[in-house]
């Protein structure tokens, strides 16, 4: 890295110097060392489970088949937990297994509330209390129309979700941190160091 000279402007100065605990005239040298910020994100596509339903959902006497189902399902969910394109056949066909051991799985999982069939539009919901594809509060209103339809509390699934109105916030009082007579520093970097000599105190008054 080349050398930069930069000069702090007097805000900089007295929020430096209160941080430090020290008049800014006491200041003699300061380093800053800079860093890239490394961002993580997800390569694959992912939903979040609700780990007490999860547990519950681990002690329920689910057949085999049935319990497969439903970690195949929390993998497929759409936003608003829909099943997209809810087919008993192709679920059958992705897993391998037989047909009529999937259709009373299915039978299975709608009895326990698992899966939800919705009569005014016909989907298919997985209950979101187990597990829920995206952020809640970031859905627009057709999402949040589905999603309120997927959820459903049961004998064995509490709800997962608080839902409050969100309210004007009082914003605090910044105090000023401008307690210092203070005007710019001039610093170098060398490196990935920051060094900051400040202006000797007899040009303060200038």
């Amino acid at each position: 890295m080349s050398n930069t000279s930069v000069m702090l402007t007097k805000e900089q100065k007295a929020i430096i110097a209160e941080a430090l605990d020290v008049m800014p005239e006491d200041l003699e040298e300061i380093k800053v060392k800079a860093s890239a910020c490394k961002k993580t994100s997800f390569r694959d596509d992912f939903s979040m489970v609700f780990k007490d339903n999860t547990a519950t959902l681990a002690r329920m006497d689910l057949t085999p088949t049935a319990f497969r189902i439903v970690i195949y399902l929390f993998s497929v969910i759409d936003y608003g937990n829909i099943i997209p394109d809810f087919s008993q056949s192709r679920t059958a066909r992705e897993l391998g297994l037989n047909k009529s051991n999937v259709s009373r799985a299915f039978r299975e999982l709608f009895e326990r509330k698992i899966l939800i069939r919705n009569a005014e539009d016909g989907q298919v919901y997985l209950n979101s209390n187990l597990c829920v594809k995206g952020i809640p509060h970031r859905f627009n209103e057709d999402l949040m129309d589905k999603f309120s339809k997927s959820r459903l509390e049961t004998e064995d699934f509490a709800t997962s979700f608080n839902f409050y109105r969100a309210g004007r916030k009082t914003k605090p009082v910044k105090k000023s941190r401008n307690r210092y007579p203070t005007d710019g520093i001039p610093f170098k970097r060398h490196n990935s160091a920051v060094i900051l000599r400040p202006t000797p105190a007899k040009n303060l008054t200038k």
